[in-house]
């Protein structure tokens, strides 16, 4: 290698990156009157893509630990070659976002977790993406008392000049 040259590591799939990832959340359910009060929330997902598949099952998103929030974010920078944000286009660090984080949220061990979903890096539709971090989001939202959102969260040293 040339002085100047550097490659980026090799990009693995998030599951397999996350592979190693343990520790389920050590809070207590504290179920209220919305389902997305309670630390571990069961949904359905469906959704048609452009070509007609439908994309169904049901999932369980539970609320991320402080230790699970840190394997989100270096799951996203894996994702990114450990690239600086500066040298990513902007969608796809924030994809990645949407990635690491639905690998570290979403439970993988319920038993009718869709076998489609089991890498979603692979999938072709970047809606089936979008709307199931959507669904999170809200539970989040809904579970620490923010905003609803749609979008990934601003992480500090995410933030962009200009």
């Amino acid at each position: 290698m040339s002085v100047g040259e550097a490659t980026a590591p090799e990009l693995r799939p998030a599951t397999e990156l996350a592979a190693n990832i343990t520790g389920e959340s050590k809070v207590e359910e504290v179920a209220e009157s919305d389902p997305r009060d309670s630390v571990n929330f069961p949904f359905d997902f469906d959704h048609k893509d452009p070509r007609g598949k439908r994309w169904a099952g049901k999932f369980t998103n539970r609320i991320l630990s402080i230790k699970q929030i840190r394997q989100v974010k270096v799951l996203k920078a894996t994702l990114a070659g450990n690239l600086p944000v500066s040298a990513l286009d902007q969608d796809i660090w924030v994809f990645n976002e949407m990635l690491a984080h639905l690998t570290i949220s979403l439970d993988r061990s319920a038993s009718d977790f869709p076998k489609w979903a089991d890498k979603l890096e692979d999938l072709y539709d970047e809606e089936i993406i979008t709307k199931l971090y959507e669904v999170v989001m809200n539970h989040e939202a809904r579970f620490h008392r923010r905003e609803k959102t749609a979008a990934p969260r601003a992480d500090a040293d995410d933030q962009r000049p200009g």
